[in-house]
């Protein structure tokens, strides 16, 4: 109690309205007698009575410790017929007097007393209101705490971490000599950190910012941070200190971190997990059921990899492709099948969208179909390939809709990326960044064999970048005699 008063003096002093004064077992509210207070049968037990002496309650200050810093504090309130209930401990203006928080506290927020003395109809409403049993709920934060405990000290029971004189760590005690890491001080930015034998700084102490503590505040390279707390033992010299480096280092061990060469591990498989992540977030196909036929009619069944788009590992990693202006654009340009010849040998075989194939692929149980092709259109593309020596410019196309052999496509990994490919054109038709007029003018030029839908494509009816206007331009143009 006297260690929580201590902390709370050093907070900022608000302003609230009565000053609170005891004198002689009376509470007085601005100099005026409002209630009787006592002391109660027990330690941090306060009775409250009416000026007339009638007893109106108790309030028993209670706390349930978690650990070496931190409580878990309430109010157990007991009416005047032996009814129970309980609130939270809460600090409404700073004071060297528990009793006077606790008073201010039932005054301010629960509205028990005022200028008038104790409110009877507003303690019989508080002691009527249903409430959570919350000695109970920190109990069992308690014991969990309690039991968290007790795993930490198994865990550095059975590793023995031993921080030497100059910071060299070792399992096994003082006489261990599995070397794990080192515990060191920096006098730069006045911290603590321990480093394993990767070289990668796993944690990282800082003296608590709260003014009189002696905490020290830890970050690890998992992103956890956790405070620990051992009075003297924790208070920063401005020098290296083992003491503190071993409680620092038996803390870490006990939380799981056994230094040597787990960091590098778990960054690994870290990554591995993100590119997981990015893999089924992505556009890509590995090792999907699909089939491939060559541009000579040839059907090879197996399993396909095309790779669409590049992963996104961290948030706010670029996307290569248009936006890569330093290299060749190679997504989405071949495709690679695993399948089994006809002596029932695996093969491995890689086509490119510049020999005119096509494939299909099962895709999350919907089978898609897919078209290399080269298409007009796409200057930019085909400048930036160019300006890095790389000149092909066909890419795979995901089919969107068909009537008759005249498509509707669009490039994975880029939406909103559309071709019409009709069935009379050697190449594709690619709606690309420019104006609507501007691919209205061209698109009339590709479709010129059907001079209805060329006019109206002049004359601005189709807002072509809709796919549902698309859609009509395929069935007009497949329709047209």
């Amino acid at each position: 109690m006297k260690k929580l008063i201590f902390a709370l003096l050093l907070l900022p002093v608000l302003a609230f309205g009565q000053k609170i004064k005891i004198k002689k077992n009376k509470i007085l509210f601005d100099k005026k007698e409002v209630a009787i207070f006592e002391d109660g049968d027990s330690r941090d037990k306060y009775t409250f009575k009416y000026l007339s002496g009638e007893k109106a309650f108790d309030a028993h200050y209670k706390a349930i410790s978690v650990s070496s810093i931190q409580d878990h504090q309430y109010v157990e309130m007991t009416s005047a017929d032996g009814q129970k209930t309980e609130i939270p401990y809460e600090i409404l203006q700073t004071s060297f007097s528990s009793k006077k928080i606790i008073i201010r506290l039932l005054s301010q927020k629960y509205n028990l007393i005022d200028a008038n003395g104790i409110n009877k109809e507003n303690v019989a409403a508080f002691f009527a209101e249903d409430r959570e049993i919350i000695s109970e709920k920190f109990a069992k934060a308690a014991a969990a705490a309690k039991l968290e405990d007790d795993k930490r000290k198994e865990t550095v029971g059975r590793y023995k971490p031993y921080v030497k004189p100059n910071g060299t760590i070792t399992f096994g005690g003082a006489t261990g000599t599995k070397i794990v890491g080192k515990v060191f001080y920096s006098a730069s930015d006045k911290s603590y950190g321990i480093s394993d034998l990767d070289g990668i700084r796993v944690a990282t102490a800082k003296e608590s910012r709260k003014v009189g503590s002696t905490a020290a505040v830890v970050t690890t390279y998992t992103d956890e941070t956790f405070d620990f707390d051992e009075g003297s033992k924790t208070m920063f010299t401005n020098r290296f200190s083992r003491t503190f480096g071993q409680i620092f280092v038996e803390e870490m061990v006990g939380r799981g971190y056994v230094f040597g060469r787990q960091a590098k591990k778990y960054q690994s498989d870290l990554r591995k997990e993100k590119v997981k992540i990015a893999k089924e977030n992505s556009v890509n196909l590995y090792g999907v059921l699909g089939s491939i036929t060559d541009k000579k009619g040839k059907t090879y069944t197996g399993t396909v990899y095309v790779i669409f788009e590049k992963l996104v590992i961290e948030p706010g990693q670029q996307v290569a492709g248009l936006h890569d202006m330093n290299s060749i654009d190679n997504y989405g340009k071949s495709i690679s099948i695993r399948y089994k010849n006809d002596k029932g040998r695996t093969r491995i075989k890689k086509f490119s969208a510049k020999d005119g194939i096509s494939f299909t692929a099962t895709d999350e149980g919907v089978e898609k179909s897919f078209y290399g092709m080269k298409t007009k259109g796409n200057a930019m593309k085909k400048l930036t390939n160019a300006s890095n020596f790389g000149f092909n410019n066909s890419y795979f196309y995901e089919m969107l809709y068909e009537e008759n052999g005249n498509m509707l496509l669009t490039k994975p990994g880029e939406e909103g990326t559309y071709v019409i490919k009709v069935n009379d054109q050697k190449v594709g038709f690619m709606i690309d960044d420019r104006n609507n007029e501007k691919i209205s003018k061209a698109m009339a030029k590709y479709l010129s064999k059907c001079k209805q839908v060329a006019t109206d494509l002049k004359e601005g009816e189709f807002d072509v970048k809709n796919e549902e206007n698309l859609k009509q331009i395929i069935q007009e143009y497949t329709d047209c005699k």
